[in-house]
């Protein structure tokens, strides 16, 4: 029986795909005379994989986080298969991100009457809005370079300010509860669909 090998590490952000080698005789026993194919037909297949489960690991995560659009795409390349090593690897790239990159009340920096007094935030879509409770008070504050975040006093005193952060873009796409392991079944299904798919390109090309 053939075998995708699939690992995601929220760690170092990496997305591995690879396979056993009853997987490249499932396919030369499909081709036939033609079986020289057969490592082209895998890396042809990987790589539309790879760039399928690129777009749905995407779209899961931005469907599950409360984060600005477009950032999960951004952080992930990919490393295409080649006909020497069909395997493919996503790497998804980030450090820990602000706060204020999720979703937050108020969303924008209001001062005087207008500053609320408790400041609101959700890291996940279905999650509800929460105070962000701490024995120093959570506010929005803009620095000078017009950057704004939500911050915290690390003292009684005015200064310094400590930014709050959450998860990276790496921990979420990886999240096996989440993301990764929601995912995955997906991918080795478009995987076998895409094999098939070569396969009979090639047969009907011979």
């Amino acid at each position: 029986m053939s075998e995708l090998k699939m690992k995601a590490s929220s760690d170092n952000g990496l997305i591995e795909f690879e396979f056993d080698e009853n997987l490249m005789k499932v396919i030369e026993d499909a081709l036939g005379d033609l079986k020289s194919e057969s490592r082209k037909v895998l890396k042809n297949a990987v790589n539309r994989t790879a760039k399928q489960a690129k777009a749905d690991l995407a779209k899961k995560a931005q469907e599950t986080y409360s984060v600005k659009k477009n950032r999960f795409t951004k952080a992930m390349a990919t490393k295409n298969a080649t006909i020497a090593k069909p395997e493919a690897t996503i790497r998804v790239t980030g450090e820990q991100m602000e706060l204020k990159d999720f979703k937050v009340s108020p969303a924008t920096y209001q001062t005087g009457r207008n500053r609320p007094s408790v400041t609101k935030a959700k890291v996940l879509l279905s999650s509800r809005l929460k105070p962000l409770a701490s024995s120093n008070k959570a506010f929005l504050a803009k620095f000078s370079n017009g950057h704004v975040s939500v911050v915290q006093r690390k003292t009684k005193k005015r200064f310094p300010l400590k930014k709050l952060l959450s998860n990276s873009v790496p921990k979420m796409v990886g999240s096996q509860e989440r993301v990764y392991g929601i995912v995955e079944p997906d991918i080795y299904d478009n995987l076998m669909e895409n094999i098939q798919s070569e396969i009979r390109r090639v047969l009907n090309n011979r």
